[in-house]
């Protein structure tokens, strides 16, 4: 029974996803920190007990964590859930502090509750949407817990009703968003799970044809330079006729995992049969030489049932100035099918051929 294809990595652009998440993080580090400075400059000078070290400890962890993220200490993602927990944290502290020093009179909840809601939101784009929903549910019982506590225990007999109402409704309102943001969450990982598959080689799990078109077509509205190489397996189909289309298959998913780790930015897909192209930043004639003899070494050590080793012919073409993606598409075609023409198992770049002594396994 032949194996499932790899997990797919169908981001388009992953390094200008990377990088816009990046950017948001920077910002959302600099606005707490600012509103942080703001918040207990207009306290002055009587500070809240509780945000005049709470404040600065938030914005120590977020700027901490911004140093992690730029020395390549932590991941993107850890950075997230950790800021996540910290935000968490204080609401819930901000909620039970409350009580303590809302005026006699008062018969709602103070304004910092309304951070509650962006707390329960965030969730759903910090963790996975199970989790989410387990992390927010936690939230919700600590805040009940508190509510709780401070209606039966701190709270004067006369203000008990009006705030034991007023948490009431804001502990439902939590419990509403939770199953909103949910359901959202879960629409949207349906929703993303249909697009992946839209954009999926079934059999490899790299980007299909359509996957790469549009990322081309989106290269042809900016002004990026890239590198395209296209490439074809030598003699395929004596492999599917001598030892079977299973094997066939395994073949291609074998060069698939070969070409999945690429640089960020950079697409891999299957252009159709056993046609790949890899859409690359701009690489010199060094740079491009060197890797696809890796590439090819790599494919070369390849042993995939009674197929030892791989070969390839290689065409690559990169940007020039005003040029369309299909023109350059055009010429790594016509490079690959020269390498081709003179005998497969070849590189060819732009008007160059690198020639290589490497035997073809593959008959």
């Amino acid at each position: 029974m032949p194996s499932p294809p790899p997990a797919p990595n169908l981001a388009l652009n992953p390094s200008e996803w990377h990088r816009s998440q990046r950017q948001m993080f920077l910002a959302l580090v600099i606005l707490v920190t600012l509103a942080s400075a703001v918040a207990l400059a207009l306290q002055r000078p009587a500070f809240d007990p509780l945000d005049i070290w709470a404040l600065p400890g938030m914005s120590a962890l977020l700027i901490v964590l911004q140093v992690l993220l730029v020395l390549k200490r932590i991941t993107l993602s850890a950075a997230l859930q950790t800021a996540y927990l910290g935000g968490a944290t204080y609401v819930l502290l901000a909620l039970s502090h409350q009580y303590e020093v809302m005026p006699a009179t008062s018969v709602t909840l103070m304004e910092n509750t309304y951070w509650f809601a962006v707390i329960y939101a965030a969730a759903f784009l910090t963790f996975p949407s199970r989790l989410a929903t387990v992390v927010t549910s936690g939230i919700l019982i600590l805040a009940t817990a508190i509510c709780a506590w401070h209606v039966t225990m701190t709270v004067p007999d006369d203000m008990r009703l009006k705030l034991a109402a007023a948490s009431a409704q804001f502990l439902l309102t939590g419990a509403v968003l939770i199953v909103l943001n949910r359901t959202i969450g879960v629409q949207h990982h349906r929703l993303m799970a249909t697009r992946t598959a839209a954009y999926t080689d079934v059999l490899t799990g790299l980007a299909n044809r359509r996957a790469a078109e549009e990322h081309l077509a989106a290269l042809a509205q900016g002004d990026t330079a890239f590198t395209l190489v296209l490439f074809d397996l030598d003699h395929f189909k004596s492999v599917n006729d001598t030892y079977g289309h299973a094997t066939g298959d395994a073949v291609l998913r074998g060069v698939a995992g070969a070409i999945r780790h690429l640089p960020p930015g950079s697409v891999a897909s299957r252009w159709g049969g056993e046609e790949f192209l890899l859409i690359l930043p701009r690489h010199d004639r060094a740079e491009i030489r060197a890797r696809l003899d890796s590439l090819r070494t790599q494919l070369r050590g390849l042993v995939l049932g009674p197929v030892s080793g791989v070969t390839a012919s290689f065409g690559v073409a990169s940007s020039r100035a005003g040029e369309h993606p299909d023109q350059v598409l055009a010429r790594a075609d016509t490079a690959m099918y020269a390498a081709k023409a003179q005998g497969r198992n070849d590189v060819r770049v732009a008007d160059t051929i690198f020639r290589h002594d490497l035997p073809d396994p593959v008959n």
